[in-house]
């Protein structure tokens, strides 16, 4: 019977075709949620895994910086082809704090005169009702791996697009970042309709997707933001201390954009100070160390800390005046440790 089938198709194919030509929409807007694609007609172009690049759609990736990724100079050295800008942005529901603990290597430890165990870098976890400062920046795929691999005891945790908004409402910057204008229309689109999930161009998997096949200019985009989370939250103590080479770096980079920026992005960071439960030979010591002139971060800048540190420490009084006043010199770590120690004794005498 094939030469039967070939030729009825034949006949029918150019009535297929009218049909098709002239009941498609000439601009759509639709879900590529797997699950919604059965009965549907999808172009064959994009047939391909939401998920994945596609010849004609294309995935933008951006990853919210923190910390010291704030800092152009910083992240440069993780990716020097990095080319565009940082975007200052603000994202709900985020709280910054000093709780990502990082080991030293061994034989690092076992050089350090001072007996550090490592240190407590910044990090970042999900509480509703806090926001958090930061910059997004876009990275192609191969930069995204080398990022993966600086922020090792980070998980990289995607970020909801509606979650970002802009530092200055209205900013035309702002209005043309594609994610600001994704989450933007996001937001519309919950405030209008809440319960009519066709009105938004979420794919189901946090993908936003905005396709218009008359476009004539730069294919559509997924874009994605990504956010580096510790996998363990642990506050800071005198074994494994705040730095303030690396404290510099981070605010070096928040000086760069604007002075509001840097005082809102100390001021919405926690765990400078604490009430350490875990000093148990005697009163809390020291959590913060200032090592400027012998930076242990790996990435500081002595130079820029030194030459800059009336102007960085104006800004930390502004906005952690208390915790600052208990910030003590690296060289005084050995005085302190003797007063514990003979504190201790004491102790144990009565």
């Amino acid at each position: 019977h094939l030469p039967f089938i070939c030729h009825s198709f034949a006949i029918h194919l150019p009535f297929i075709c009218h049909l098709y030509l002239f009941t498609t929409p000439l601009s759509i807007s639709f879900s590529l949620n797997p699950a919604d694609c059965s009965d549907s007609f999808i172009p064959l172009s994009l047939l391909s895994d939401p998920c994945e690049r596609s010849n004609n759609m294309r995935t933008r990736h951006f990853i919210f910086g923190y910390g010291s990724l704030v800092c152009s100079k910083s992240r440069k050295i993780t990716a020097p082809t990095l080319t565009k800008p940082a975007h200052p942005v603000i994202v709900d529901h985020l709280r910054r704090s000093w709780t990502a603990r990082i080991l030293h290597a061994q034989d690092r430890k076992d050089r350090d005169p001072h007996q550090l165990e490592g240190t407590t870098a910044m990090g970042i976890e999900r509480a509703h009702g806090h926001n958090c400062t930061g910059v997004l920046i876009e990275v192609e795929s191969s930069e995204l791996q080398q990022f993966d691999i600086r922020e090792k005891g980070y998980d990289r945790v995607e970020i909801e697009l509606h979650h970002v908004y802009g530092i200055e409402e209205n900013h035309e910057d702002d209005i043309e970042h594609i994610v600001l204008r994704l989450g933007n229309e996001k937001r519309s689109s919950n405030h209008n309709d809440s319960d009519n999930d066709d009105n938004d161009n979420d794919n189901g998997d946090g993908v936003n997707v905005n396709v218009n096949v008359n476009a004539k200019s730069d294919p559509p985009s997924v874009a994605k933001v990504w956010v580096y989370m510790p996998r363990q939250g642990t506050p800071a103590n005198h074994k494994f201390p705040i730095f303030q080479s690396y404290v510099d770096i981070i605010v070096r980079g928040c000086m760069s954009i604007s002075e509001d920026f840097t005082k809102k992005f100390l001021a919405s960071t926690h765990g400078w100070w604490h009430e350490d439960e875990n000093h148990h030979e005697g009163p809390p010591s020291y959590i913060w160390l200032d090592d400027r002139h012998a930076p242990y971060y790996v990435r500081a800048d002595k130079k820029w800390s030194i030459e800059m540190q009336h102007i960085v420490d104006e800004y930390l009084k502004h906005s952690q005046e208390v915790p600052l006043k208990k910030r003590i010199h690296l060289d005084n770590i050995e005085s302190i440790r003797r007063g514990m120690k003979s504190l201790s004794h004491e102790k144990e005498e009565e």
